[in-house]
């Protein structure tokens, strides 16, 4: 599944398109990695968000896809905070 889909369908983000932009500026990685939009994420992979610095502000393990946008309060079956 692409990251700004997973992005999106999980709530992570509020729209697409502000998940693209995100990873298009570099401001996600996966597994430590720069991610860009289209990567493709799945289950036991690491999301690392970096704030404007640089520096990381939240990391998640992805647990599940999700194929269709997630109900809220259903978001703990397809991401995990990490610390």
């Amino acid at each position: 599944m692409r990251l700004d889909l997973y992005l999106k369908n999980t709530r992570l983000s509020k729209r697409r398109s502000s998940a693209k932009a995100l990873a298009a500026e570099g401001g996600v990685l996966l597994n430590g990695r720069i991610a860009k939009p289209g990567r493709e994420v799945h289950a036991g992979d690491v999301l690392t968000f970096l704030d404007e610095d640089g520096r990381p502000r939240r990391r998640v393990e992805v647990l599940a896809e999700a194929a269709r946008p997630v109900s809220k309060g259903r978001e703990p079956e397809f991401f995990r905070p990490l610390a």
